[in-house]
């Protein structure tokens, strides 16, 4: 139980950082670099939070051991566990899709930033992009979802 509460406070401090970055770092800097670590501390928060909801869902032997690979993890976590605690579609489609980005930000060849935008191509040749008002309507729904895993844990958490 007490990597459950690890790994909790892991995604309360990804989120944190996240949120201070966004409101107090980037209006004094300006810099547009931030825009990846803001996007990898939203990635990291939310999986740390999904990752204690698994592992608290296998304490109860609610389900079954699963290996350490994201895309297994993201299908149990949006084939019974989603619908378990009404988490929405959006959360898990956020989770996906920042994955995904920065993902494709490690193979891709090119990357700059324009417009308060950090744009990269993928393997595909095809544009990406990721601005700040992107990352400001993320930080909300991570927000959205770590309020509601934090509720979901609640008993663990007291308990330590």
């Amino acid at each position: 139980m007490k990597d459950i509460k690890i790994m909790l406070d892991k995604a309360n401090q990804f989120i944190k950082r996240a949120d201070h970055m966004f409101y107090i770092t980037y209006p004094l800097v300006r810099d547009n670099k931030l825009i990846i670590a803001m996007a990898e501390n939203i990635s990291n928060g939310l999986i740390c939070a999904m990752d204690s909801v698994l592992m608290y869902e296998k304490l109860y032997k609610r389900i079954s051991i699963y290996p350490e690979d994201f895309n297994v993890k993201i299908d149990i976590f949006r084939g019974s566990i989603a619908r378990r605690y009404n988490i929405e579609r959006e959360h898990i489609i956020l989770i996906q899709d920042l994955r995904r980005f920065l993902e494709e930000r490690k193979k891709s060849g090119v990357e700059f930033v324009r417009n308060d935008r950090y744009v990269l191509f993928n393997q595909k040749k095809e544009l990406k992009s990721l601005g700040i008002d992107k990352i400001k309507e993320n930080l909300n729904i991570s927000k959205e979802f770590i309020k509601k895993v934090n509720g979901i844990l609640t008993n663990v958490t007291t308990r330590f």
